[in-house]
């Protein structure tokens, strides 16, 4: 499949620009860091787009600096600062846990992880999803949430089998950009997930049918 990267980065840096407005009410103000790496088609679209979109964002390449040099950059950063991270696989600094300690530090984190996991043709769709529709985010997420919190049991059908909930459910989480009741500020990218689970595990019962799942390569398998 062919692809487009000028269209593409133009594409992700106008929806990145969303993004650092909306959910992280980031300026120029305040200092940046972003760490990438170039190991991936996503992860070149999407460096390449926060450049565009951050010029005063302090920038650093994983696999060209040290450890203490990138550690050293944090130092730097104040309270609600932002830290992006634009990762093929998984930032790793031994013991310092990357979003965990910048949110330590009360540091916003922005993350991009996994992305050598999506395939070229993945690559548009990945991008659009960082589309940030404030109104349909929360609109539907809060929405969702309430229907979840409020229902007495669930159903599950998945074509000709049928799986019960006979029981509440414990209330919803909210993964939807909105982090001001949060502790924190950020996560994983992208975003839009309500979920939740049983108050009673013991009161699932019925079948379902599975059509597809994640295999050993981090691709999704579908048996005929």
């Amino acid at each position: 499949m062919h692809i487009n990267l000028k269209t593409l980065t133009q594409e992700a840096r106008n929806n990145i620009k969303g993004l650092l407005e909306l959910v992280f009410t980031h300026t120029s103000k305040e200092k940046a860091v972003l760490v990438y790496d170039e190991n991936s088609t996503l992860s070149r679209v999407l460096s390449q787009a926060y450049m565009a979109a951050m010029p005063h964002a302090k920038l650093i390449n994983f696999d060209k600096e040290t450890p203490e040099n990138i550690l050293a950059s944090f130092e730097l950063l104040s309270p609600f600062d932002l830290v992006i991270l634009v990762q093929s696989t998984s930032f790793r600094l031994d013991a310092f846990r990357m979003r965990i300690e910048l949110f330590k530090k009360k540091i916003k984190v922005l993350e991009h992880p996994h992305l050598s996991r999506m395939t070229d043709e993945q690559v548009p769709i990945y991008i659009n999803s960082l589309n940030y529709d404030k109104d349909y985010f929360t609109g539907v997420g809060r929405t969702l949430k309430t229907k979840v919190d409020s229902a007495s049991q669930g159903v599950i059908d998945s074509g000709g089998e049928t799986l019960i909930y006979d029981t509440p459910f414990e209330p919803a989480k909210l993964n939807i950009g909105d982090y001001s009741e949060m502790v924190n500020t950020g996560g994983q990218f992208p975003i839009g997930e309500v979920f939740t689970e049983a108050q009673d595990l013991t009161a699932l019962n019925g079948r379902l049918n599975i059509y597809c799942f994640g295999d050993v390569t981090y691709k999704i398998n579908t048996p005929e």
